[in-house]
């Protein structure tokens, strides 16, 4: 065939291959979750997906439309392909847009488990050792919080986990001086004005 078409093929895949580069080396400046390949989507249009597959999932088992028998655990295996794997365990662990970034995408036939803790939390430690966590990406205060919610009581997450608060809140002095507050929301005032 090489000998036929002179070449053709060849030139074709490394032309396709040189493109595939190009556009990889795009996405890495651009950044994974917000990147869209032409003709494809985006991790951000993938969440949008997600969170309303979520929605319906909780919707659906609120109002036992999966016909679950309450004196029984309930599993579920959600089977998708990888990026759509990544989003969800974000959505569902409130992951970052930068610590997405650091998430491996899985391997063929490859699986994570969130498995309910012992204090009603689900959580990828129950299940999955802290080497394989470090593997799939998950950093340091990441494994922490998955640890966290393997033993932590249902409800007690907002209190307990500042990294995650803190991506959204500036840090605040407290302070008993009811003098300094006052100087404080007299700065504020005149900032607005």
């Amino acid at each position: 065939m090489h000998q036929k078409g002179g070449g053709v093929l060849p030139k074709r895949i490394i032309l396709m291959q040189e493109r595939m580069d190009a556009l990889k080396e795009t996405r890495k400046r651009f950044g994974r979750f917000f990147y869209r390949f032409p003709e494809g989507e985006s991790a951000a249009d993938v969440y949008d997906r997600v969170s309303s597959f979520l929605e319906s999932l909780w919707r659906d088992i609120d109002m036992n439309r999966i016909n679950h028998d309450h004196s029984h655990d309930l599993n579920l295996v959600i089977v998708s392909h990888g990026l759509a794997s990544r989003v969800f365990l974000m959505k569902w662990f409130k992951w970052t847009v930068e610590q997405f970034e650091l998430l491996n995408n899985f391997g063929n036939g490859e699986f994570r488990v969130m498995q309910l803790g012992s204090g009603g939390e689900y959580s990828l430690a129950v299940h999955h050792t802290d080497k394989e966590l470090h593997e799939w990406g998950l950093s340091p205060d990441m494994i922490a919080d998955q640890k966290w919610r393997a033993h932590a009581n249902k409800g007690a997450w907002n209190d307990q986990c500042p990294w995650y608060l803190d991506a959204f809140f500036d840090h605040l002095h407290d302070s008993d001086d009811d003098s300094v507050d006052k100087e404080d929301q007299k700065n504020c005032l005149s900032v607005h004005s």
